[in-house]
């Protein structure tokens, strides 16, 4: 190859990855993501109650019945919270209506995983179901 034709394809190399971030930046600040803050603690929310799972799950096989409570609270933040990171993914216009009833289960979790304040993981959990119902009924209100 010679430099001449070794310049116009480095040329036309350039040219379309510069075509390529133009079009990328674009198309990000057409879409841009409606419900961040609400995706992120649903995200977060949804960690924790598996967290919380896992230990309660283990009380159970240690035949401790103490935290079913909380097995079911906690179950239910997973199952609501995943629903609602999905939907304020995609920007969806039910993300209001969803995130109020996904406030309600998150206040639930929260006041049964503070029964036990001693357990690292319903702490967390609580904490985490506290600030995620926070950030729902920013958006339902």
């Amino acid at each position: 190859m010679e430099r001449r034709e070794f310049m116009a394809a480095f040329g036309a190399a350039a040219v379309l990855a510069a075509a390529d971030q133009a079009m990328a930046q674009t198309e990000h600040g057409m879409h841009p993501p409606k419900f961040k803050e609400l995706q992120d603690a649903c995200g977060h929310c949804v960690a924790t109650a598996n967290d919380c799972l896992r230990h309660c799950i283990g009380m159970l096989a240690m035949k401790d019945y103490s935290m079913t409570g909380c097995i079911n609270t906690a179950y239910q933040v997973v199952a609501a919270c995943g629903a609602l990171q999905a939907l304020a993914a995609v920007n969806s216009a039910q993300v209001p209506a969803f995130a109020k009833a996904t406030a309600d289960v998150c206040a639930a979790c929260q006041k049964e995983c503070e029964k036990f304040p001693d357990s690292p993981e319903c702490k967390a959990c609580a904490l985490s179901c506290k600030t995620c119902g926070e950030a729902c009924r920013k958006i339902a209100a």
